[in-house]
């Protein structure tokens, strides 16, 4: 279950432990994090393997525990999240997990989300989710970069070193704003509303990098594509080599 009691920033120096020495077991990653002789740390180490091993990043062996990717890589990670999606049973917790991001934020093009909790129970009826497991996935949301939280709630602006991220590993392109983002951003992160438009979310965020002269959008006459922006101002992309 993707549901664990994780933090965030454990799950990546957990996953590059076991990287520079595979066959790890848990005991040999209680002993390495564990800095304090009081309290056992046991179960929280447990869910990070959990986590990771449902992502596809670690595998379980007799000899102990190896890893599937060759680095941390949270792009692959959030692809590895929107495959299992797919295929999972809609009345199942990890079917929250994965779809929580775009059913919530992006299908409604809703940023902000007061009380979770009351948001998560009432559009996933099948599935009762406790404060607990809600607490987790924001947590690790923002770890990852997905956005904030605030208090009870959620603001689902992704972060602008993750967006960076996704432009640098999609690489120089030039075309409609809205094509890019539904080829090429939409498979690693959900950014295609119900009516099929580019999530408000992602848009601010590429706006920002326009502003920095990061990536350059602007307006092309005759596109049969929707332009974005305060003024719907935008609707064509370049991207030239970036750093």
């Amino acid at each position: 279950m993707l549901f664990q009691m994780c933090y965030g920033p454990e799950i990546q120096m957990i996953f590059e432990s076991i990287l520079l020495q595979p066959e790890k077991t848990v005991g040999d990653l209680k002993k390495e994090f564990q800095y304090e002789d009081d309290g056992d740390i046991k179960s929280l180490i447990e869910g990070v393997i959990i986590f990771l091993e449902q992502v596809k990043f670690i595998s379980r062996t007799e000899n102990g525990i190896i890893p599937l990717e060759k680095n941390w890589d949270r792009l692959q990670l959030f692809k590895n999240i929107r495959e299992m999606s797919k295929n999972e049973p809609n009345d199942s917790l990890n079917y929250v997990f994965t779809t929580l991001f775009d059913q919530l934020f992006v299908k409604p093009d809703q940023m902000f989300l007061v009380n979770m909790h009351y948001h998560i129970n009432s559009k996933f009826e099948k599935t009762l989710v406790g404060h607990e497991k809600i607490n987790a996935w924001k947590r690790m949301m923002e770890c990852f970069g997905l956005g904030r939280r605030v208090y009870t709630g959620f603001y689902a602006l992704p972060h602008i070193s993750l967006l960076k991220e996704i432009v640098q590993h999609i690489g120089p392109w030039e075309g409609p704003l809205h094509q890019y983002c539904e080829i090429h951003i939409d498979p690693i992160l959900p950014c295609v509303t119900a009516e099929g438009n580019v999530y408000s979310g992602l848009i601010f965020g590429l706006s920002y990098l326009n502003s920095i002269d990061y990536i350059e959008i602007s307006q092309k006459q005759d596109l049969p594509f929707k332009s974005y922006g305060p003024n719907h101002e935008w609707n064509w992309i370049h991207i030239k080599g970036v750093v």
